[in-house]
């Protein structure tokens, strides 16, 4: 990157934030601090008005503006595949705001840019799960909770619980929206129950943002409690050595099932597995038959027996059909 296009970057970069630490600078750019110290005493020497220090972070003084932003192709094209995206797995609402962002940007393309967006817009698409398409993904409430979040808003939604079939009335303080197994949930503080909650916002009926507003530092980080409900909090190990053979079709899969390290041998690759359920870890394992053969621990190599010998149960007692 030559110093004009750098600087140009380093102007885009402070109008985007309040304001900006000169470490995430240093990492953006990966150069000394005595270059960014330079280059931004140059966009003062310009007329563009900086405020701020190395340990506060710098700022664009309220009320400057650049001119439009011009994206380049592979910006613009790495926009599209986003909106792709969006358009599969968010709710209408947020997939007729990107189409319309996307209308805008197209705007101010170069012709040539242009036409080659339009090409490769025919040419890439994004498939929905089952669960996706059966669900559709109906009025989810995203861009309240999206607001809620970003201003730290109480709001007040109308549940419904699909455990016990029953619509309740709460009041919560949302602290993450967070895409998983196929569907958007909001991780909020429930102040019905004290206590962290995950709600599927495809399951919230009705929302309204309060005028109180809350202080994210006062509940537990909703990450760890992500981890909890996707994973759990258990972790119990279990090694599996595979054939070399199976190894290679699982690639992708095992990541699912909580992979940590693998160690590969002339015939065999041995994998670590973190897993809050062995029980889910060795239906897995049947699938692979011979190929597959629990190391450790005995408690996974014994349930794998067990199943083995329930599924023969199970199929010898079966009545052929003449």
């Amino acid at each position: 990157m030559n110093r004009i296009d750098r600087l140009t970057a380093i102007l885009i970069h402070l109008q985007g934030k309040p304001r900006v630490p000169i470490e995430e600078l240093e990492e953006r750019f990966e150069m000394s601090r005595r270059t960014l110290f330079r280059d931004i005493r140059s966009l003062m020497e310009a007329g563009v008005p900086i405020g701020g220090d190395a340990g506060q972070g710098y700022f664009i003084v309220e009320g400057y503006h650049l001119p439009p932003v011009v994206f380049n192709k592979e910006e613009a094209a790495a926009i599209l595949l986003g909106a792709k995206l969006i358009e599969k797995n968010a709710d209408d609402a947020v997939s007729k705001q990107f189409q319309e962002a996307m209308i805008k940007i197209k705007a101010v393309l170069r012709y040539n840019d242009k036409e080659f967006l339009d090409n490769l817009d025919k040419s890439i698409s994004v498939v929905g799960s089952p669960s996706t398409q059966q669900i559709g993904f109906p009025e989810s409430h995203i861009g309240d909770i999206q607001s809620a979040l970003a201003l730290k808003k109480k709001i007040e939604i109308t549940y419904f619980s699909n455990y016990n079939e029953t619509i309740s009335v709460r009041t919560v303080s949302p602290l993450g929206l967070v895409f998983y197994t196929g569907r958007w949930h909001l991780i909020a503080h429930c102040h019905l129950r004290e206590d962290l909650r995950d709600f599927r916002t495809d399951r919230i009926q009705k929302i309204r943002v309060t005028n109180e507003n809350y202080n994210p530092v006062d509940y537990p980080d909703h990450s760890s409690f992500i981890y909890g409900m996707i994973g759990g909090t258990e972790k119990n190990e279990g090694i599996i050595r595979f054939s070399k053979e199976v190894s290679r079709f699982i690639q992708d899969q095992k990541y699912f099932y909580g992979f940590v390290s693998e160690t590969k041998t002339e015939k065999h690759v041995e994998m670590t597995f973190l897993t809050p359920h062995y029980k889910y870890l060795a239906r897995w394992i049947l699938m692979f038959l011979s190929e597959a053969e629990v190391i450790s621990p005995p408690e996974l190599k014994e349930l794998v027996i067990a199943y083995s010998e329930e599924l023969t149960r199970h199929h010898n007692s079966r009545t052929p059909v003449t």
